[in-house]
């Protein structure tokens, strides 16, 4: 099942996550579910949170692979080369942290306490995806990848993971 997901990431973010939040979060202003505290300002930070994940997904990671011509997916799901520029240079899966700020900020932005939960649970899926597509990696890379990694060694957030 966890190799189906992450075959399909980007069509099961398009039809299930983005949806479950998106819808959830709507179903949570029409019929005032518990809401998190700090109204107006927990808003405020889900704005924040989304934006950010824009940024860093679209602009900085994806933006790398454009700056270099290449798509962040070959054939077999394999980046065409090893990227290690950029946004890069500080975290190994800084789409992945976009994904993950995206799904907490669609998640405080709508106010909904429940909606914490199905973002916890997509940030782990994406979470696992990243292990996954580093064995893919050591295996496609070899060396070139153990080097890389022992020289960035923070998957997502510098000093912390």
């Amino acid at each position: 099942m966890l190799d189906w997901y992450a075959r399909n990431k980007f069509l099961v973010g398009m039809a299930v996550e983005f949806p479950v939040l998106i819808l959830g979060g709507v179903a949570g202003i029409l019929f005032s579910w518990q809401k998190l505290p700090l109204y107006p300002w927990v808003n405020i930070v889900g704005l924040l949170l989304l934006v950010a994940g824009y940024v860093i997904h679209l602009g900085y990671a994806h933006g790398e692979f454009k700056k270099l011509g290449v798509r962040p997916h070959g054939s077999a799901g394999v980046p065409e080369v090893l990227v290690t520029s950029g946004i890069y240079s500080k975290v190994r899966h800084p789409g992945y942290l976009g994904l993950m700020l995206i799904y907490f900020g669609l998640a405080v932005i709508f106010g909904a306490v429940w909606m914490l939960f199905p973002a916890a649970v997509f940030t782990a899926l994406t979470v696992i995806m990243a292990l996954k597509e580093e064995q893919l990696l050591r295996r496609h890379f070899g060396k070139r990848y153990e080097e890389y990694a022992a020289r960035v060694p923070w998957r997502f957030i510098p000093g912390i993971a």
